[in-house]
């Protein structure tokens, strides 16, 4: 089973009624979740989410990339660059 794992420094404006939120950002199987009440809901593509009277309208994520991709929002790390030790 895949859980929701907190994507570090993301964030997500969500809106409902004319009322904006800052929220989390959460991951799950390199999609998008925007903590909402006592769960999560799923950012899709075109600004649409899970529920359906939730909409977002900005995605900060300043360790990865995301994409829409198909109807579902996707997150991709940056690269990890290796550590190179010195050679004694």
């Amino acid at each position: 089973m895949k859980y929701f794992s907190i994507c570090d420094e993301a964030q997500a404006i969500v809106h409902s009624k004319g009322v904006y939120r800052q929220v989390p950002v959460y991951i799950r199987d390199s999609n998008l979740y925007a903590k909402h009440g006592g769960g999560f809901i799923r950012l899709a593509a075109g600004c649409v989410t899970s529920s359906p009277n939730v909409r977002w309208s900005e995605i900060d994520t300043p360790h990865g990339e995301w994409s829409e991709r198909g109807h579902m929002v996707i997150y991709k790390p940056h690269a990890v660059a290796p550590i190179l030790e010195a050679a004694e």
